[in-house]
């Protein structure tokens, strides 16, 4: 059995019939599991037409391959049920860290180190929807001479190339890139690096106008000692953009945190992190930043998202959501008491110029308590976001995700969403963007035929959110909650419209077309369960989408 890493350069489906379709939370999406199977470290990334890239490493005759998936937007597994096998060389005896990412015309870049030339360096490998090798069977090397390569991160820049970067061993240790074209050739003849005084890791790299960002830590003494964040803009040719490397925060970050920048849309980024109350250096804090595409920051430190001196916060997954320029970012924490025996969940608001809009405590989402709650992850929608969260421990975890407003409240009655039920330890939770309104969550799990699983959030309008009552359209649920949805709407609705009704997971209850014009129309629907329902009006002119309550 392989070990997993944590540290600063490393971390780091039943056989038979093709799956179809989502399922219910009690027994999720097989993307890959198996008996005996030994799936692990799952990445995700959006594919073309709603569908979703997933990678792993498996372990499979006592050697680990790098596989992947790519499920439809419908939940239907398009490759071999197994996985697609995209490297079968030579691995070390731990797994590390690596990455995926989707490209400008929706192919899969994955990037990893394996020993195939007898030491650890980077490969990576572009792959067609149709599970096509793009860069050849056996992908592209990118060695660094004279030492060893480890953790790669992609950048996919304006121009569809890819800038790859990793960490690289050496006294002190570097950061190394390479550029690669969109047919997969290096662009450089040999990697470019970032060197300093001091050993530098974790880079990320971030498209940046024709060029790019990397945003990278200056370490400690030691690996788990606190580093600071630099970063640097370059030129699509790499020469340097800025004076020099701007430090992103003058708050230190411990050396088990990898920060996860997202881009501004500005050829900047954002960035949230972990890091030292300002009070008491014994707790756990979290602030948030934006790095201009000039390279100025909100300010030295950042904006402290909660005031409070008497909890711990922390960060999970993308760490924020970018919902727009006009309504901000959102930032979900956990929060727990000193002794981190009781945990909760909460939700911050920032301006893009890094004002607080819930306050300087951030809004309660779940109440900390006794009970072992964890933010696995978060995704934009247009008036505001959604949470995915874990409860329960040793065994028992189960998966759910909230939606909150722009003011951080619920959106669903109830307010959770359950995404599985199933009794098991659950790891690596991560969501897609919204895409055909809904997003897939993908997770490592260990029930009983342990592997990777997923779930689809159903019901989620990328455009305009989900309106509780009224919206442009003019269009409006006439009672809410009620035990039989009429819609009232301003203006006639035209004969030949559809009108659907799901429920929350995402399965139609209800179709109808509208025969006649109408502005008061009742759905004759009765006998559902009681909790959340969308109503969609497809109105090709003013589609609407509205959140029903059955009670």
């Amino acid at each position: 059995m392989k070990h997993f890493f944590s540290f600063s350069l490393a971390l780091l489906a039943l056989p038979g019939l093709m799956q179809a379709q989502w399922t219910t939370p009690d027994v999720n999406t097989i993307v890959r599991a198996a008996e005996g199977n030994d799936a692990t470290t799952p990445l995700i990334a959006e594919g073309p037409d709603g569908s979703t890239y997933v990678s792993w490493f498996e372990n499979a005759d006592g050697a680990y391959q790098l596989r992947m998936q790519r499920l439809a937007a419908d939940g239907t597994r398009e490759w071999d049920d197994a996985g697609l096998i995209v490297s079968a060389h030579p691995q070390n005896s731990a797994i590390f860290r690596y990455d995926l990412k989707a490209d400008l015309e929706g192919n899969a870049i994955v990037a990893f180190q394996d020993e195939r030339t007898g030491a650890l360096d980077i490969v990576a490998y572009k792959i067609g929807p149709d599970g096509s090798f793009l860069w050849g069977a056996d992908g592209i090397e990118l060695p660094t001479p004279g030492t060893t390569g480890l953790a790669p991160v992609i950048g996919v820049l304006s121009n569809n190339d890819a800038v790859i970067a990793w960490n690289a061993d050496g006294s002190p240790d570097f950061i190394a890139l390479q550029k690669v074209g969109a047919d997969g050739t290096a662009a450089w003849g040999s990697p470019m690096t970032i060197t300093d005084a001091s050993p530098l890791a974790r880079p990320k790299v971030i498209a940046s106008g024709t060029g790019f960002i990397v945003q990278y830590v200056r370490q400690g003494a030691t690996f788990l000692a606190p580093g600071t964040m630099y970063a640097m803009r370059y030129a699509d040719d790499a020469t340097p953009v800025w004076a020099g490397p701007v430090v992103v925060s003058t708050k230190t970050i411990a050396g088990f945190f990898f920060p996860e920048p997202v881009s501004d849309g500005h050829d900047g980024f954002y960035l949230a992190f972990n890091t030292s109350n300002p009070v008491s250096n014994t707790l756990t804090d979290v602030y948030a930043q934006r790095v201009r595409d000039d390279g100025t920051t909100w300010s030295a430190e950042g904006t402290r998202l909660d005031d409070s001196n008497t909890t711990q916060k922390f960060t999970a997954g993308k760490a924020l959501a970018l919902i727009s320029d006009a309504n901000g970012l959102m930032v979900p924490l956990q929060v727990t008491n000193t002794a981190q025996s009781q945990s909760g969940v909460s939700v911050q608001r920032l301006d893009i110029n890094g004002a607080l809009q819930l306050g300087t405590t951030a809004v309660t989402v779940l109440p900390v308590s006794a009970t072992a709650v964890y933010p696995s992850d978060i995704t934009p929608v247009a008036d505001g976001a959604v949470i995915l969260h874990t409860t329960g421990d040793l065994g028992q975890v189960h998966l759910a995700a909230t939606r909150v407003d722009l003011s951080g409240g619920a959106v669903w009655t109830p307010a959770q969403l359950d995404l599985s039920t199933v009794n098991s330890n659950k790891d690596d939770v991560q969501v897609t963007a919204v895409r055909n309104e809904q997003a897939v969550a993908v997770w490592q799990d260990d029930r009983t035929i342990s592997g990777l699983y997923a779930q689809r959030i159903a019901g989620l309008d990328v455009t305009t959110g989900v309106a509780a009552h009224a919206n442009d359209s003019g269009i409006r649920l006439e009672t809410n909650p009620s035990s039989m949805p009429v819609l009232l709407a301003a203006a006639p609705i035209p004969a030949g419209t559809d009108i659907r009704v799901c429920d929350a997971q995402g399965r139609m209850v209800l179709q109808r077309t509208v025969t006649t014009q109408q502005q008061r129309i009742l759905l004759p629907i009765s006998g559902l369960a009681e909790g959340l329902y969308t109503v969609t009006v497809a109105d090709p002119v003013h589609p609407t989408v509205l959140r029903w309550v059955n009670r």
